[in-house]
């Protein structure tokens, strides 16, 4: 970029915070970072400006740059971090229009980051950037030390990073905290068993179980099912030395820290895009761009947020639902009133004139995840408006793949993307005991009955949490219908029916 480029496009990005913060837009600064491909690619790759090293990094950043080097595509116009001070990469290839487009995007992204209750909650680890510097160096001397030891615990802590409670607010209590308040909620319902009104009868079997169960608690781990299978590993496992506590520690930082980003991504993506379009928009009505660099941006837009049936286009989908959303509120269409209509010409042609769109959409973007979205405002009409459908792989009679629509209906896609959102496409899995047989066995149970595990996936995770468990690993789940329970010890993986029978307290 030549110099009166670069210092027309620094004065550029005050008029687009200006107009950012009159549309009602929070800003902060931000540090803009004019990168060659190669760090764009690295940043990508790596989750962060600087990271560790892993091998999954490497095998991501040739896969991203043999596909630039290649098309000329496969990056990112630009990249934006949600830390204290946001920072942003934009790509040195972009043309000039697209530049001051993308610092419009970028804005409206730092907006979503400082006004989203989920984002806010990645800011809480705004110190991310810099914890991520300093274990790229720890990591390194762990590597002269321990070899290649230091890249199967990141591979075991990656396999598992991601299955944390689906309540990014939750706080995990304190294991004396909560065994203490099973033993009150034991010892209460014992009271009563033992001492019963005249309507009722001792329960000799129920009290033999509750007093065994109040014997038991104090070897009782974790108390209650807990989801987040890293830290409870972290915590308990008798194998780990502290060099491998801090790499999985690292590891899950990491991963609390860009949950959230991911739980809110579609939001992100299409409030970003809804924004950088009417930004662009004022630029060019205030005379600030030229019909041609307008002209560039609509091109560039059009890429960004064109159909596609092969896969999910956030930025497409996403500015159309702040836009379904907008002229729904501003035309009245909601409420008991809209929702009985059953006169057809009536509904569509439904306008109160409430003009609440703008105060809707401001409210979205505050106190929403992807998944309360789709809940709340997916609406059978903007399903089938904007064409989202189930694609599924099927098998043709000569054995060749090929996709097809396998759900059309508003409300299976609503359950499926519900489900995607909220578990970010994972199994729901929780560790029910950490001392198993009371031998220190550790006992997992899988809860979607709807969905079973991939068996390939399913046995090398389960080798990687043997490897950080150090004991048998149990898992219990499903195959073809029937529970089963696998259990893993040294290299092989057995299979029976002899699932824990456990009566609830």
């Amino acid at each position: 970029m030549q110099e009166h480029e670069l210092k027309r496009l620094k004065q550029l990005e005050k008029e687009i915070k200006r107009i950012a913060e009159s549309e009602g837009l929070k800003t902060t600064d931000i540090i803009f970072e004019i990168a060659p491909a190669r760090r764009v690619i690295e940043g990508m790759a790596y989750n962060f400006p600087v990271n560790f090293s892993h091998w999954s990094f490497g095998r991501d950043y040739d896969r991203i740059r043999t596909i630039y080097e290649h098309t000329g595509g496969g990056i990112p116009y630009e990249q934006v971090w949600n830390f204290d001070t946001p920072k942003a990469f934009l790509a040195e290839s972009n043309p000039f229009a697209l530049q001051v487009l993308v610092i419009a995007h970028v804005y409206a992204h730092v907006d979503f980051f400082l006004s989203n209750c989920y984002c806010q909650r990645s800011r809480l680890s705004a110190d991310i950037a810099s914890q991520a510097r300093n274990a790229a160096a720890r990591f390194r001397k762990y590597e002269e030390r321990h070899g290649k030891e230091v890249e199967k615990i990141i591979d075991a802590g990656f396999s598992i990073q991601w299955h944390q409670h689906p309540d990014y607010f939750r706080k995990e209590p304190e294991e004396e905290r909560v065994l203490e308040y099973l033993r009150e909620k034991l010892r209460n319902e014992l009271i009563k068993l033992k001492n019963p009104s005249h309507l009722k009868k001792p329960d000799p079997k129920r009290i033999e179980f509750l007093e065994k169960e109040l014997a038991e608690l104090p070897d009782k781990t974790p108390p209650e099912p807990t989801y987040d299978l890293l830290n409870y590993i972290i915590q308990h496992s008798s194998k780990l030395k502290p060099w491998v506590r801090d790499v999985l520690s690292v590891i899950r930082s990491q991963a609390r820290a860009l949950a959230p980003n991911g739980a809110t991504k579609l939001l992100n993506e299409g409030w970003a895009t809804y924004w950088h379009i009417r930004i662009m928009h004022r630029l060019l009505k205030e005379g600030l761009i030229t019909p041609e660099e307008h002209g560039v941006f609509n091109c560039f837009n059009a890429k960004v947020t064109r159909e596609s049936d092969s896969s999910f286009n956030w930025y497409r989908i996403g500015v159309a639902f702040f836009e379904h959303v907008k002229e729904r509120w501003d035309k009245g269409r909601f409420g008991e009133d809209y929702e009985e209509c059953r006169d057809y010409f009536q509904k569509i042609n439904w306008d109160t004139g409430a003009n609440n769109g703008t105060q809707k959409i401001f409210e979205v973007r505050s106190a929403y995840s992807d998944r309360m979205a789709v809940e709340d405002l997916f609406s059978d009409e903007f399903i089938k408006q904007q064409q989202i459908y189930i694609y599924g792989q099927v098998r043709d009679a000569d054995g060749a793949t090929f996709r097809e629509k396998v759900a059309d209906d508003p409300e299976t896609i609503r359950t499926i993307l519900k489900r995607t959102f909220t578990f970010h496409n994972l199994p729901l899995i929780t560790i029910e005991d950490g001392n198993y047989d009371n031998y220190q066995h550790l006992y997992l149970k899988h809860h979607d009955t709807g969905y079973e595990l991939d068996q390939m996936h399913r046995d090398r995770t389960l080798e990687k949490i043997f490897h950080l468990w150090g004991r048998k690993v149990y898992l219990e789940t499903h195959h073809e219908g029937k529970p089963i329970l696998l259990s893993l010890e040294g290299d092989k993986i057995k299979m029976s029916n002899n699932i824990r029978k456990k009566q609830p307290l």
